[in-house]
């Protein structure tokens, strides 16, 4: 709840803000100041009430308002922080020509390109970013580790990270996923984490169970457990996914047809999860063989190259999902997206093919990735 407070608490700042903005750049159009009262005031009545009263409403219309209140934050924050450096390179500019730099002395045609020019340019932007979100690529990623793998002598293996089914990613969207899961026709798929967002309730009213089920590969489908699995229902979420058909590995290891290692670990919310070098040891791991574990958050990368996997795979970062997250991510992770080799130890960070919050790809991709292991002794 404190959550959807501040969530409500910055949605009316930044439209009270937003809303003054053009309000005084339309200081003579009396037909402008009615267009934007009704544009403003629809959306806040409209978001209000999906906020009170979601509990009640139609799962429909609830999505419908999660999709406008998310969108519409979004679009504010960019719009307004345009804004912004408008103003203050305004300002700047005037200080510097030593002229008055107050905004009522600006004149009117100004004001009024200067308030419509970041919208027309950030609703481009946000169109561009939802079709990027509608529309995964299939990263190519090719790995060649040197150990033998009984006989086989490589891999097509499909590596999806945060899908974050649930509220926002309802089942339209997990269908486009798994079709575009099964077309690469992958030998393994394996999942790192966070597949369910965090309530199970609407996985269970739309049946999305249904269309992970048809996810097959003939060597098997495995996942590791993220953070949002941890958010509500977990054992309830995870059992879910296991009857769907998607093993979910808890700091524990699979070995595939006597030949390779798939490990899973428990996500770092479980404080007590094992370092990946104990995990190894308690599962009686064989270095000899090709040895892939699965770790939701890239924190610490050295833990799985000193354990001695061949190949390391994590998702969480979403690569910061939407500018500027991704210079945030970028500061804050070894890695926040894509291949890096570290010793003997293969690392890929997915972005991930779903997302939380907004339904927008910018400065970002969503993905998939299809790894082609090449297997051979030294």
């Amino acid at each position: 709840m404190r959550a959807l407070i501040n969530a409500f608490i910055v949605h009316l700042t930044l439209n009270i803000l937003v809303f003054l903005k053009g309000w005084y750049a339309f200081d003579e159009k009396k037909w402008a100041r009615i267009l934007l009262t009704l544009i403003f005031g629809v959306e806040l009545v409209v978001y209000s009430f999906g906020l009170l009263f979601f509990r009640i409403i139609p799962d429909p219309v609830t999505q419908f308002i999660r999709v406008m209140g998310t969108s519409w934050m979004l679009f504010l924050l960019y719009a307004g922080g345009l804004w912004l450096i408008i103003d203050m390179t305004y300002i700047i500019r005037r200080r510097i020509q030593r002229q008055s730099w107050r905004f009522k002395d600006q004149p009117r045609k100004y004001r009024i390109i200067t308030f419509l020019l970041p919208i027309v340019l950030v609703s481009g932007v946000m169109v561009h970013g939802h079709y990027k979100f509608l529309h995964p690529v299939v990263q190519q990623v090719p790995v060649t580790v040197n150990k033998k793998a009984g006989e086989i002598d490589s891999l097509r293996i499909a590596m999806v990270g945060d899908l974050h089914m649930g509220w926002m990613i309802n089942r339209k969207h997990t269908k486009r996923f798994v079709d575009l899961i099964m077309a690469q026709k992958p030998d393994l798929i394996l999942f790192v984490g966070d597949i369910i967002d965090s309530h199970i309730e609407p996985i269970l009213a739309e049946r999305m169970d249904e269309e992970l089920s048809r996810l097959a590969a003939p060597l098997g489908v495995y996942s590791c457990t993220g953070n949002h699995e941890y958010r509500h229902d977990a054992e309830e979420k995870i059992q879910l996914l296991n009857d769907a058909g998607i093993i979910v590995l808890r700091d524990s290891a699979v070995l595939i047809d006597s030949a390779f290692y798939v490990v899973g670990r428990e996500d770092k919310v479980i404080h007590n999860r094992q370092s990946t070098k104990n995990l190894f040891s308690t599962q009686g791991i064989d270095l000899d063989k090709p040895v892939i574990v699965l770790n939701h958050t890239p924190d610490d990368l050295n833990e799985e190259v000193q354990a001695g996997a061949d190949i390391a795979l994590y998702g969480h970062t979403h690569h910061g999902q939407s500018f500027p997250g991704n210079i945030a991510t970028q500061i804050v992770f070894e890695v926040a997206h894509g291949y890096k080799k570290k010793q003997n130890t293969h690392i890929y960070v997915t972005s991930g093919i779903g997302l939380v919050g907004p339904q927008y790809r910018i400065g970002t991709v969503s993905e998939m990735v299809m790894l082609t292991v090449k297997l051979r002794d030294n």
